[in-house]
């Protein structure tokens, strides 16, 4: 028996729901809201892995090019 186990990213599962419930509401025009206001909480969540990321690699640039300096 296999043990499948399923990886999320946390609130991964609250912006899609978000996302959902946006595009149900403005197909039965509950809401007036532009497409891209209804699919703003997947751009949220795209900025923010973007943000993380570069975070990530400048803070690992920079400690890169102090072990270089430290060497010489």
């Amino acid at each position: 028996m296999k043990n499948n186990k399923v990886i999320t990213i946390a609130g991964g599962n609250f912006l899609w729901i978000l996302t959902l419930i946006f595009v149900i509401a403005k197909i039965l025009g509950y809401i007036n809201w532009s497409w891209w206001i209804v699919f703003m909480p997947l751009w949220l969540g795209l900025v923010f892995c973007i943000t993380i990321f570069s975070f990530v690699a400048i803070v690992g640039l920079i400690i890169v090019a102090l072990s270089c300096l430290v060497k010489k």
